[in-house]
């Protein structure tokens, strides 16, 4: 018995020491996914290249606008990560969310899409396996499908219009190990609150 406790230890201590050295290698892959808000700048673009129809007035101050006229179920986000060293990582996300309104005079519903791909990176200040703390930066496109082209910052191409994206983490945490969960204070184009998660680490 104490021969086979002993075996057991020796086991379990060979693994935690593998495990110790692969989570030691660098690049690590990140994938994950998560869901926050709406992006407000876009359902202000969106609600402002379709005003008109969706208030069935001119003015924002008539007694027809009504903001919650705009739906929007948030913003989902995929996200491929690259850490490159314990505290700094760089990835790439792609989001999408969808807006629709019901004109105020009826007809056809009205639809919007935007989408965006973001390059980012990220810098770990505070880090234990299973626990960090980082904030982050990224820079890139939306694309927004049908918006008014006079809303967006270049010409629209195909029928959608193209926008520069810059979004912030002050601060962000994940939680856990080889599966984690994500939390975020977000702050940029894309939305403006927190963003939440869960990811795969390989």
């Amino acid at each position: 018995m104490k021969r086979f406790v002993l075996i057991l230890v020796l086991l379990f201590g060979v693994q935690a020491l593998y495990a110790q050295r692969f989570r030691d290698q660098y690049p690590q892959t990140e994938v994950s996914v998560s869901y926050s808000f709406y992006p407000r700048l876009a359902a202000e673009d969106f609600l402002s290249a379709h005003f008109d129809a969706i208030t069935g007035s001119s003015s924002p101050y008539s007694p027809g606008y009504r903001g919650s006229q705009i739906h929007c179920v948030g913003l989902l986000t995929g996200e491929v990560a690259f850490k490159l060293r314990k505290w700094f990582t760089v990835g790439v996300q792609l989001a999408g969310a969808n807006f629709w309104a019901d004109p105020a005079q009826g007809g056809g519903r009205i639809s919007g899409t935007a989408v965006y791909l973001l390059p980012n990176v990220r810098f770990t200040y505070i880090r234990s396996e299973v626990f960090n703390m980082y904030s982050g930066i990224g820079l890139g496109l939306g694309v927004l499908s049908g918006f008014s082209a006079d809303k967006s910052a270049f010409a629209g191409i195909g029928g959608a219009d193209i926008e520069p994206a810059i979004q912030a983490v002050p601060v962000g945490i994940q939680f856990g190990r080889t599966i984690y969960g994500i939390a975020e204070v977000s702050v940029g184009t894309m939305n403006v609150g927190l963003r939440a998660g869960i990811g795969y680490r390989f």
